[in-house]
């Protein structure tokens, strides 16, 4: 099995909200902004990144719905095409699997 995880910490800044598929399932999403200082071939380097965090089920948008823009949080999930539809999309969805407020 190949392996597709990812963490990220950074700040909610835009909330889309809760919403529900077709089939009924909750569906939540934010942007997150993550800014850090990294090391990279033995220099420092400034590092920005934002990317969609979409949350569904039950359990997890249970999570979302007490977040606010500006909150720090850590996202725990796997990485998604953003379009189904389009296979040379190239703009990467973080599915959320545990959310948690810093």
């Amino acid at each position: 099995m190949e392996i597709n995880q990812l963490v990220l910490s950074g700040t909610v800044t835009e909330i889309n909200g809760l919403r529900y598929t077709p089939a009924g399932v909750p569906h939540y999403s934010f942007m997150l902004e993550h800014r850090s200082r990294q090391e990279e071939a033995g220099a420092p380097r400034e590092v920005l990144c934002r990317i969609k965090v979409e949350a569904r089920g039950q359990e997890i948008t249970s999570q979302c719905e007490h977040l606010s823009v500006s909150d720090r949080v850590q996202v725990t999930g796997f990485l998604v095409r953003a379009s189904y539809k389009d296979t040379s999309a190239t703009h990467l969805v973080l599915h959320a699997q545990q959310i948690e407020l810093r």
